[in-house]
């Protein structure tokens, strides 16, 4: 999953809709829509840990 460069999970989650109907010519249905959803919080959440709390 690409990074998102979101500023809020709302956004985050809308850009990933977009991309997906751009790319499929087509709303997701339900399932897709819910995979989507919880992949996109799941790297937004990976992101913001990385950039909040970098290695040391």
């Amino acid at each position: 999953m690409p990074h998102t460069h979101a500023q809020s999970k709302a956004e985050a989650i809308h850009e990933a809709l977009d991309e997906y109907q751009e790319t499929h010519h087509h709303a997701p249905d339900t399932h897709e829509k819910a995979r989507l959803v919880s992949d996109t919080v799941s790297q937004w959440e990976r992101e913001e840990v990385a950039i909040h709390h970098p290695p040391q």
